[in-house]
């Protein structure tokens, strides 16, 4: 298999969810990945259930973001701690820390001094809030960062409370930051022998994942409002109840719509307004009806039927169990068994969605059992 980064060594000592799944990106792509652990381990280890043997063994919530590593346990707080970590950074190329910056200063860990005493090393911090904000010292985790950045604000339906996304998505996405973040600088150390320090402030990470919405804002300076699984900007964009379940129908081009005023009976030629996007958002509540009104009396299926067939995009609105377990070699190819040989045992893991030359990356090593 392709391994771009395999002559590089990442010392990983961030904890949960960012930083381990940016780590555990390079380590897909070939880098050695040493994780270093604190006295009682990563936490994510004691998040949940599920673990793997009811009560006790590895926690789902660790294995989805530490694949591909080694791991020790390591006390910063004691000069040993800190003198094992220098060793490791003799010959390692970045470090990743999620601490916040007030706290990686008195560990002896802050930009300055450690490139004063490693120059070819790159660092990347993962923090709540960016260093040159007031609220730099706040700690952050993924909620805390939805609530504050307006992402818990537009999620939800209209007239429900706020809600958070279903999964860690600002951590996701301050990881795949971090990753992108840290093969530049070693591109960059690379070409010019300089290392630089890399920052990636959750807050600023989920702002950024605003997109169109914060774009909307700036244009427009009005809050936006949450809109359920309906689309702010594109109509129809949105799931539809059917006999039997929901279906998702997507209409992003005009032509698309079109071929659905077809089935739906539509006479654009009265309603010439439709066939044009902002027609159709000005008259959203009208024409959602009159699609829902027709899907309420299909199933899922005949709707599909329909829309595949004539390039509409759809899909039914499938369970987490259902994709994974139901459809792979379907709609994905992303699990991977990964074998353990010291506990003989075979670990299900999601791998990248990067294909390198057709081939699935994914490291060989199955996420580290905490042994300390």
């Amino acid at each position: 298999m392709l391994k771009p980064l395999s002559h590089f060594r990442i010392v990983d000592l961030s904890c949960v969810l960012a930083g381990p799944f940016s780590t555990q990106l390079l380590a897909d792509l070939g880098a050695e990945v040493q994780k270093l652990e604190p006295p009682g381990g990563d936490p994510t280890r004691g998040w949940g259930p599920p673990f793997e043997d009811g009560d006790a063994g590895e926690s789902a919530y660790f294995r989805c973001a530490n694949r591909g590593k080694r791991s020790q346990a390591i006390d910063l707080h004691t000069e040993e701690g800190k003198a094992d970590l220098f060793d490791l950074l003799k010959e390692a190329d970045v470090l990743v820390e999620n601490f916040r910056a007030d706290s990686a200063d008195r560990l002896g860990l802050g930009w300055k001094r450690l490139h004063a005493k490693f120059p070819k090393l790159i660092l990347a911090s993962i923090r709540g809030f960016a260093s040159d904000v007031t609220a730099s010292r706040r700690a952050g985790y993924d909620f805390i960062i939805q609530a504050e950045s307006g992402w818990m604000a537009i999620t939800g339906e209209p007239e429900g409370r706020p809600m958070k996304v279903g999964v860690a998505l600002v951590d996701v996405l301050a990881g795949l930051y971090c990753a992108n973040g840290i093969q530049a600088a070693l591109l960059h150390r690379e070409r010019t022998g300089e290392a630089i320090h890399i920052e990636v402030p959750l807050m600023e990470a989920a702002l950024a994942g605003l997109s169109n919405v914060a774009a909307g804002a700036l244009m427009t300076g009005t809050a936006p409002q949450r809109w359920g699984n309906a689309h702010a900007q594109i109509v129809p964009y949105q799931s539809f109840r059917c006999t039997d379940g929901d279906v998702a129908i997507a209409v992003g081009s005009d032509r698309q719509f079109e071929v659905l005023a077809m089935w739906l009976g539509l006479d654009l030629e009265t309603r010439p307004e439709w066939r044009k996007n902002r027609g159709r958002v000005k008259d959203r509540e009208e024409l959602i009806a009159l699609i829902e009104a027709r899907t309420q009396t299909n199933t899922v299926g005949e709707v599909l039927a329909f829309c595949e067939p004539n390039a509409i995009p759809a899909s039914q609105v499938r369970s987490v169990d259902e994709v994974l377990f139901r459809h792979g070699g379907e709609l994905h190819n992303l699990l991977q068994p990964l074998f353990e040989p010291e506990t003989n045992v075979v670990v299900p893991t999601l791998a990248s969605p990067l294909l390198l030359n057709g081939e699935r990356a994914c490291a060989p090593l199955p996420p580290p059992r905490w042994t300390s």
